[in-house]
């Protein structure tokens, strides 16, 4: 068997990164929040990439409903923890990997210890868990951290990054402690696609926010781990170039749309409030329906 050489193993990262850079990033750490539907993904395109270190934190187990999209789901894996098979697959191609494990996912009296020692933070929590988003972004750019974060949003997907120096989680997302749940999840994803293409062709009915239930493709999935690979690099390794918001980035590969530039006032911008109007009218109305 041929010994594992990390040189060798990513030695086709050069000419993408320098020598100098693939040290670096052999040498930084990334915290990722999640080891689900995107998470897993991050990981190992992460590893792949060459980062040598990881701070990983998950608490759910592999399902069969897994199966569509997320990396570690499969007959062999059902009724396993996530952050387990994951750290297995990321330990099967880089066995040097530094990994530390948070089996409860992120929590308010975890979250310093998480984040300590790493140099970039990636949000791969379930869209619909919006309070554990602020907790980490917040959390992060009081360090000084950036924090990137995608979502799949039908044959597509939405990309931003958040840092110091751009605007705050809330008044990006205007979101407010007096928003009801349902609020604050149309706020959040609203932030990442504001042209809103996916729901063009996306049946309003898979979608149900009191039982935290919509669609995802692999489609979408695998964009974002590219869109997540790219930005955790430009962090790495070139951060002057990192754009957070309101700097946004959407893709909707099945109509051929792609849009990166700034949503001045996040969705403050008079034409958010109103596409959070209509779409909260919408979903109230299927609700109704159910």
């Amino acid at each position: 068997m041929t010994p594992f050489d990390y040189n060798q193993a990513f030695s086709r990262n050069l000419g993408v990164v320098s020598a100098t850079e693939h040290e670096r990033l052999r040498n930084a750490t990334v915290a990722i929040a999640g080891m689900g539907g995107v998470g897993g993904d991050y990981l190992i395109s992460l590893v792949r990439a060459g980062v040598g270190g990881f701070h990983l934190a998950e608490f759910d187990e592999f399902e069969l409903v897994n199966f569509n999209r997320q990396y570690g789901a499969s007959v062999p894996t059902l009724g396993r923890r996530k952050l387990e098979v994951m750290v297995e697959q990321a330990l099967a191609i880089n066995p040097e990997l530094r990994i530390t494990t948070f089996a409860d996912g992120i929590q308010a009296d975890n979250i310093d210890a998480f984040l300590d020692g790493v140099d970039l933070a990636v949000d791969a929590v379930d869209a619909f868990a919006v309070d554990k988003h602020p907790l980490l972004v917040n959390a992060a750019s009081a360090r000084g951290l950036a924090t990137v974060a995608a979502v799949p949003l039908g044959l597509g997907a939405g990309m931003l990054a958040f840092g110091p120096q751009g605007m705050s989680y809330e008044d990006y997302f205007a979101i407010t402690p007096a928003m009801s749940e349902d609020e604050k999840i149309v706020q959040f994803l609203l932030g990442f696609a504001p042209e809103l293409y996916h729901l063009r062709y996306l049946d309003p009915s898979s979608i149900n926010l009191k039982a935290r239930k919509g669609p995802s493709s692999v489609a979408g999935c695998k964009l974002c781990a590219g869109f997540i690979t790219t930005q955790a690099l430009v962090a790495l390794l070139h951060p002057d170039e990192l754009r957070c918001v309101p700097w946004y980035t959407y893709l909707d590969a099945r109509v051929g749309r792609f849009h990166h530039r700034r949503l001045w006032m996040g969705n403050r911008n008079p034409l958010q409030r109103l596409k959070s109007f209509v779409a909260k009218r919408r979903l109230a109305k299927l609700d109704a329906q159910r």
